[in-house]
């Protein structure tokens, strides 16, 4: 009997060891005998040259008819248990060709990898050259360029997102300073999702080319047309599909090594968008006894310790970004919004396949704990943004995570139904001209479609150049556009703000120190209407408004509280309202500076159906200047609306040419009639 140990030195089959304990020589195959050596197929053709370079070196002769036994783990040991005999595996402990079969045998595996991948291996290579292609010869997009503005203020967090996408763009625009740089490294992730996706899908039902048509159906994908664009869903995916990936291993066997992987996925996922949270939720809701692995209580160690920075991010800006996405999003309901969502999503998953894919997704019930959490968040993405259609516009790519459980549990369920695998392809072939069409589209304006689709891929360098042009060297300032100051920034690197008011919302401009900076300077300050004053400026998309104004400052970056939450008038009167204007930026804020925009405080009120009124308050404070960390409170006056009803009060700071800012949070204010006077009973 001899003892042999298959694989040492590093060489391991999922991290584990087989013993064998043999001495036969019944020709059964390597892979026959011991089959998670030749987990796929395809894997036999290079342990035959494994067996051609090993066996030839074996001269001592083996004894028949002994049977052999494993030893080692379970799960590896009920693998090969059935088989009583194993060839040759006696001479595998031999000192003469111990280091050659430990040399070949990595070789073999690696050369068996390549092998039965190569047609995805191929495909994967072929989609990022693609895109590369596509990413040079693409305009940026408006958000693209707003995330290439955020490299250039590294920081751990940012108003809308957190810091991943800058990441990315700032590594790759440090290769290519151009819109290839800002898209190389979300192109080369977006590639890696497809090999992940496919590695997602159990063995039995991995067929390359079902799955190659699938993903080439899914018409705007963040794996397809949309997969080079630097957008936050791009690493969202791959950590996503990198997630599911390793939880199909943990949630077999309980390991510490898989653990201490998944928190730093987990991070990576944080760090990408805040979406990650919807699929840690529904992943634990499907496998809720995860909490009774103490293992699973390291990944949330390692995942809490690694986002600590953008915690503290938050936390020093107020979480500035929980607040917009979780209260500063919700519109009035309208249920065209609902309809919007669902025809979105339909499109997305593609025109003529998306049906398909979505019900092989949903059509059986999960049988095992992988499936069941890859079902889980399918229908939780699908079910949480139909609900939040409710309140807003839902955007078609905000499910974008939900697509490689759909891929992955469609194709398992595919082989149930043959009639729809033969329409699947068919359809996919379909799907392949309108995916070139657009992608065509995106290099060039060859389509008819309205200005406001096509300014959004086209021209966009022409439009920042005809600013530039009247600009010159002075600061653009726009209003209530984050992406225009972005765009323009990226196209001239000239310095560039966006004033918000009442009518938009606050965005990263508001964050980053810029506003003081522009204090005191020329600036070409764009407007809404026109004025005796206001110069207008043809461009490639529409006539832009602006005033050259010598000396310009605004106050946004103060902070204005209303003490009094909630607040009650009658229609037309007079009404005090307590508030503190505050400073908290470590700069001293003069407000009776020399500038030709003198700033005015104003109120607004903000009602869901008739709108937005803005007032200038009668009685201007004398205000002066606040130091760092300085607050002043005041009383103010105010008018009620003549309109009963319920309304949000903001308070801001304005100027002539200015509308009211964003200072702060709006308050309640609930407007009743006010008391008529009763008449004579005889002249009733």
């Amino acid at each position: 009997i001899i003892h042999c140990n298959i694989g040492p030195s590093g060489v391991r089959l999922r991290s584990e060891f087989i013993q064998v304990i043999q001495a036969g020589t019944q020709p059964v195959g390597l892979c026959e005998a011991a089959p998670q050596l030749c987990p796929e197929p395809g894997a036999e053709d290079g342990l035959a040259i494994f067996n051609a370079e090993i066996f030839p070196v074996v001269q001592e002769p083996v004894k028949t008819g002994v049977p052999f036994k494993i030893l080692g783990s379970g799960s590896m040991r009920n693998q090969i248990k059935n088989y009583k005999y194993v060839k040759r595996f006696s001479h595998f402990c031999e000192t003469a060709v111990y280091n050659k079969i430990n040399s070949i045998f990595g070789y073999i595996i690696m050369i068996s990898i390549l092998r039965k991948n190569k047609t995805i291996l191929l495909f994967t290579l072929a989609w990022f050259i693609i895109n590369l292609i596509q990413a040079y010869f693409t305009e940026i997009l408006e958000d693209e360029a707003y995330y290439w503005l955020y490299s250039e203020f590294p920081a751990w967090g940012y108003f809308d997102h957190p810091p991943m996408i800058a990441i990315l763009v700032k590594l790759g625009y440090g290769i290519f300073p151009n819109s290839l740089g800002v898209r190389l490294f979300p192109s080369l992730l977006g590639a890696g999702t497809i090999l992940i996706v496919y590695k997602m899908i159990p063995q039995r039902s991995r067929e390359p080319r079902i799955f190659m048509w699938s993903v080439l159906a899914i018409t705007l994908m963040h794996l397809n047309v949309a997969g080079f664009l630097a957008l936050p869903d791009i690493p969202l995916v791959f950590f996503t599909s990198l997630f599911f990936l390793i939880m199909k291993n943990y949630l077999d066997e309980d390991r510490m090594a898989q653990a201490f992987l998944l928190g730093i996925v987990v991070a990576l996922m944080m760090y990408s968008k805040y979406h990650a949270l919807l699929i840690l939720f529904f992943t634990l809701i499907a496998n809720w006894k995860l909490l009774l692995r103490r293992s699973f209580w390291m990944i949330v160690i390692i995942a809490v310790i690694l986002y600590l920075p953008h915690i503290i991010w938050q936390f020093k800006h107020d979480f500035v970004s929980f607040q917009y996405h979780l209260i500063g999003r919700n519109d009035p309901f309208q249920p065209r919004q609902i309809l919007e969502y669902l025809g979105n999503q339909l499109l997305v998953t593609g025109p003529f396949v998306g049906v398909i894919l979505l019900f092989l997704a949903f059509v059986r019930k999960a049988p095992d704990s992988y499936e069941r959490m890859l079902k889980f968040n399918l229908i939780g993405f699908f079910g949480f943004f139909l609900l939040s259609s409710v309140r807003g516009h839902v955007e078609p790519h905000w499910t974008a995570s939900a697509f490689p459980p759909m891929i992955v549990l469609a194709l398992i369920n595919l082989g149930g139904f043959p009639r729809l695998r033969k329409w699947l392809k068919i359809l996919s072939a379909a799907s392949i001209p309108l995916v070139l069409l657009i992608r065509i589209y995106l290099v060039w304006n060859i389509l008819p479609l309205p200005m406001h689709v096509s300014r959004m891929f086209h021209d966009k360098d022409k439009w920042s150049a005809q600013i530039e042009e009247v600009a010159g060297e002075r600061p653009v300032i726009f209003m209530n556009k984050f992406q225009y100051p972005s765009i323009y920034w990226f196209y001239t690197k000239k310095k560039a703000f966006t004033r918000n008011n009442v009518f938009y919302r606050r965005n990263q401009f508001d964050v980053w120190p810029l506003e003081s900076e522009l204090e005191g300077q020329s600036v070409l300050l764009t407007a809404w209407g026109v004025l005796d004053s206001t110069i207008v400026l043809p461009t490639v998309f529409y006539n832009l408004s602006y005033h050259n104004i010598e000396k310009y400052c605004s106050f946004n970056r103060l902070k204005i509280d209303i003490l009094a939450k909630k607040s009650e008038s009658k229609t037309g009167e007079t009404f005090m309202v307590p508030i503190r204007i505050s400073n908290p930026t470590p700069l001293e804020v003069s407000l009776d500076c020399d500038c030709d925009l003198p700033p005015k405080l104003m109120y607004s009120y903000i009602h869901k159906e008739r709108g937005i009124s803005y007032y200038t308050v009668d009685h201007q404070p004398e205000l002066g200047s606040l130091k760092p960390g300085e607050e002043i409170l005041l009383d103010i006056s105010l008018s009620a609306p003549a309109d009963p009803g319920k309304y949000s009060l903001m308070i801001s700071f304005g100027s002539n040419l200015l509308l009211p800012g964003i200072n702060g949070a709006p308050a309640e204010l609930k407007v009743t009639p006010a008391n008529r006077q009763k008449s004579h009973p005889d002249q009733d």
